[in-house]
């Protein structure tokens, strides 16, 4: 059977793109743009400029992994273009940092969107980033610390993170972060076991609508109204329920109630009814059961940061086949394997460094689009929000600056890109 489902994929700034396309053309938007984990910034000058100035304005600066793509949230002049092409009524899940959040959602409230909920994202994973200030004050004094033993919870496997950084945050060997130490000087001992952070282990997941605001006649709609003529204003909640995957007949629950109530009459069922538990507001895995039951369950997929397969699979599973780049490792400097032998391929797949899982990003499309709708990703990254949603059975828009990033999304969903004229620009959109 023919695919008529939209799928495009450009090369180029997000703002510019949304531009060239048409007013209330897509059906949900999801979407993991830049966090802004970079210093903190002058609050009351970003929020003058976002209101009574320049609406895309961002102060400069670099954020994770010290990527100038991440130095701020974007700003309500983009998240009005994707506002604009969203049909009223439709839904963007919208992925946040737990420092910047409020910026994101002030953001996007700028941009005339309603904040519906926020879904939080909860993993077991996620690698401590905190300042040991013990440690800290030993290395202002130039003391040598006694190593006494081996940390049990770090192992060389755990050593590097999955982009290939060392585990801990100021280029920490394995050795020195497997290492238990012992504080040196007198303040070392006065301030052993104090840190500057927790270990992060959620990410919210801004909910937020578009009003139900009829684009043709500008009169408020109910959400049937919406849902009606739009397909959009509510969320599915049968094709995201938690904890039973099995799919019953509506007719044998309507069979088992008349039964029960002693009816003979009879009426054509629907499709199917998913028995699940009602999909909570967290995604997480209850396997210690250290919190009610009711919080929620999901499964495994749902909870734990992309795998490597999740990162070097398309939208079938299958692995995807991406030319390896090369690092120089020594030599005269001529960057070609043939000529340089002691170089040594850097990666071959996938190297984003902010992958989703596929499952995560698949509940979360299933959530807010209708069948045979379209999602719109400003931020492709690598291209998950993409796979997903082509797995799912939708259609996807996907924009993505950052050239390196280009050909793992094409591996990964089978459409090519379309050049844009901004694509020369600064690179500074590589998100997932």
């Amino acid at each position: 059977m023919e695919n008529n489902l939209t799928e495009l994929l450009y090369h180029g700034e997000s703002t510019e793109v949304l531009k060239e396309l048409e007013d209330n053309s897509v059906d949900s938007v999801v979407c993991d743009p830049p966090y802004g984990l970079s210093k903190e910034p002058d609050i009351t000058k970003v929020l003058s400029e976002w209101v009574s100035g320049d609406p895309s304005f961002v102060p400069d600066g670099k954020g994770f992994m010290s990527k100038d793509w991440d130095g701020f949230v974007p700003p309500p002049s983009l998240w009005r273009e994707v506002y604009r092409v969203l049909k009223p009524g439709g839904h963007a899940l919208v992925f946040a940092g737990t420092r910047t959040q409020d910026l994101m959602t002030i953001s996007l409230r700028l941009a005339g969107f309603e904040v519906r909920d926020v879904i939080e994202w909860i993993y077991f994973s996620g690698f401590p980033k905190s300042h040991d200030v013990s440690k800290a004050f030993d290395r202002r004094a130039g003391a040598e610390r006694e190593v006494v033993g081996k940390n049990p919870r770090i192992n060389s496997w755990k050593a590097k993170d999955n982009t290939g950084n060392t585990y801990g945050k100021y280029g920490d060997t394995f050795e020195n972060v497997a290492n238990i130490t012992a504080p040196a000087t007198d303040l070392a001992k006065q301030w052993d076991g104090w840190g500057t952070s927790t270990k992060p282990s959620h990410e919210p997941i801004i909910v937020v609508r578009k009003p139900l605001i009829d684009a043709d006649t500008g009169r408020k709609l109910t959400v049937a109204d919406c849902v009606e003529k739009y397909g959009t204003g509510a969320i599915n909640i049968d094709a995201c329920r938690i904890g039973d995957d099995e799919i019953r007949s509506s007719g044998e629950v309507s069979n088992a109630w008349r039964e029960a109530e002693g009816r003979t009459d009879r009426q054509t069922p629907n499709p199917s009814v998913n028995t699940g538990r009602f999909p909570a507001n967290c995604i997480t895995l209850d396997s210690d059961q250290f919190y009610s039951k009711y919080f929620n369950i999901t499964p495994q997929e749902l909870s734990k940061k992309a795998s490597k397969k999740d990162r070097n699979s398309d939208w079938q599973g299958e692995e995807i086949a991406l030319e390896p780049k090369f690092t120089q490792t020594m030599g005269d400097g001529i960057g070609n394997r043939e000529h340089n032998p002691a170089q040594k391929s850097a990666y071959n797949g996938n190297h984003h460094p902010t992958v989703k899982p596929t499952d995560l990003m698949a509940w979360l499309v299933r959530l807010v689009t209708p069948a045979g709708g379209t999602v719109l990703d400003p931020f492709a990254g690598s291209g998950s929000t993409l796979v997903a949603a082509k797995r799912e059975g939708f259609g996807f828009i996907g924009v993505e600056l950052t050239a390196e990033y280009i050909p793992i999304i094409e591996a990964r969903v089978g459409v090519e890109h379309a050049e844009h004229i901004k694509a020369e620009a600064n690179e500074g959109q590589a998100t997932e």
